[in-house]
């Protein structure tokens, strides 16, 4: 009898402490909700965040909040939310760079992108663009390939850093076609836009949205977009696999949603069905596929498995091309 009786106690003190929590995850939001962005305003995934972010926000009845915190290749802005309190109010919109690449570049971090963060969601994948200097004279992927087997190593290369996922990409297209370019790295995408609007550097993988105004002024050749398929926003450009020389080439940008380890499971699910909700408005709908960017949620464990995926291929690129960055 007493047994049956400590049994119950104990079964309805646990019962007691988990109590708070349920409570707490039923009336979320009860506040205004962060989303840290790792990257600099107004450009990049900045503008997708905040169109998602109003939506949400208007079916939860509280804000939506977007925080730039920049810096170290997306670094700074994981740290502050892996180390967030797991309450709900503060979330990461990444990329690849934070959640799927850098531990394959950094031998130290401030933060564990596999048990720092429980996923929510991935939001869109849209594809880069390849774009050449019109100074270059270079049109078409043909030609890239053909001047760069002729003089290894003088045609060059912008990225927006070493590691970034543009780097990334054009080792993978140099390993993929058999050619080698010079790197020149910048610090952020603007500056690499510049310098090939001004015939400073050849070629460069830049975001669809940000480059597809100067393609259309023809202030720059689009040689492809890096996705195995062709965008359904520039239906008239080709994939990079279409030519022969990069068979096989697929290389996908995308955004997704995490929040710091430990964040109710109630609170992960709502959110996860706020995304699905909002992105499925017309509207916003139309707005992204206009500029690239294509709606992919889906389930907080299938975003799991997709960063996993990612990381170990973005390990092997890493590794084949040795990539490294300074310390």
């Amino acid at each position: 009898m007493e047994r049956r009786q400590f049994i119950f106690t104990a079964g309805a003190g646990l019962a007691g402490l988990a109590a708070p929590f349920a409570v707490r995850a039923q009336a979320w939001p009860a506040r205004p909700i962060t989303f840290i962005y790792a990257y600099a305003a107004g450009g990049g995934g900045d503008p997708i965040a905040r169109q998602l972010g109003e939506g949400i926000g208007k079916r939860l009845g509280q804000p939506i909040i977007v925080e730039n915190k920049t810096g170290a290749a997306g670094m700074i802005g994981a740290t502050a939310v892996a180390k967030a309190p797991a309450d709900g109010y503060t979330f990461l919109f990444g990329v690849s760079n934070e959640l799927v690449i850098n531990q394959s570049m950094y031998k130290t971090m401030s933060y564990n992108p596999e048990k720092d963060f429980a996923p929510v969601c991935l939001v869109v994948t849209l594809p880069l663009l390849l774009v050449a200097s019109a100074a270059s004279k270079i049109t078409s992927v043909a030609d890239l390939v053909a001047r760069a087997k002729a003089e290894p190593g003088k045609l060059n290369y912008a990225s927006p850093g070493s590691g970034t996922l543009q780097h990334l990409a054009a080792e993978l297209l140099q390993r993929t076609a058999g050619i080698k370019m010079a790197h020149v790295p910048y610090r952020g995408v603007a500056a690499v836009t510049t310098d090939l609007l001004a015939g400073t550097v050849d070629v460069g993988f830049v975001g669809l949205p940000t480059a597809l105004p100067h393609v259309k002024a023809g202030k720059l050749a689009a040689l492809g977009v890096s996705t195995a398929k062709r965008s359904a926003a520039a239906s008239d450009l080709p994939a990079l696999a279409e030519s022969p020389a990069l068979k096989g080439f697929d290389l996908t940008q995308w955004f997704g949603i995490v929040a710091p380890s430990g964040t109710p499971a109630p609170v992960i699910e709502r959110m996860q069905k706020e995304v699905a909700a909002a992105m499925a408005d017309e509207a916003l709908r139309a707005k992204l596929l206009s500029q690239g960017a294509e709606p992919a949620v889906g389930p907080s464990a299938q975003f799991g498995d997709f960063m996993k995926a990612q990381r170990e291929s973005y390990a092997r690129i890493v590794k084949e091309a040795n990539v490294t960055v300074d310390q």
